[in-house]
């Protein structure tokens, strides 16, 4: 195959928004929830990070101050459209310090028909305007707007994506 068309080829690779990297997290050590009260949504803006990144369907959560480990468990599997669609497992985990979430499990994205492992979100310090997410070895920057609020979640994907193939099918 000549270069210039293993490079045309390899090209719109390079271009896709996400890419796959496994990466092993460790087991959540975890305390009980704040007693005051306090929620998920309350705790990820005190470190710097929107509440509207998991959806409203979370029922518990335990967090270690010691280490930033924690564990949110959601009512069931859950999809959210945000620019993209985004999947949560019914447990998500990771390490929360200040401006970033990292090691993260448990909540994946789609793009182009193939669902990628979301493995951290940052936001910048000082704050701006954007959010990014790390999925393998690209990373994707967003409005953190769209994260400000608290999204409803729904049980089911599959009809955004039979929809958006529908659409895309006879728009052409």
């Amino acid at each position: 195959m000549p270069p210039s068309l293993f490079a045309f080829l390899l090209f719109p690779l390079l271009l896709l928004p996400f890419a796959t990297c496994n990466h092993q997290s460790q087991a959540a050590t975890s305390s009980p929830p704040p007693s005051n009260g306090t929620t998920v949504y309350d705790l990820l803006p005190l470190y710097g990070l929107p509440p509207g990144l998991l959806p409203d369907t979370v029922t518990s959560f335990s967090f270690s101050e010691e280490d930033g480990q924690f564990v949110v468990n959601l009512s069931g599997p859950c999809y959210v459209e945000f620019e993209y669609l985004v999947y949560y497992k019914p447990q998500i985990t990771g390490v929360v310090r200040y401006g970033i979430v990292s090691q993260l499990k448990g909540i994946q994205v789609r793009r182009f028909l193939v669902w990628f492992d979301v493995d951290a979100i940052k936001v910048d310090l000082p704050s701006s305007d954007y959010i990014y997410f790390d999925v393998g070895w690209v990373t994707k920057k967003l409005s953190v707007d769209q994260f400000i609020t608290i999204h409803s979640c729904r049980s089911n994907g599959l009809i955004d994506v039979v929809t958006n193939a529908t659409t895309s099918w006879f728009s052409v």
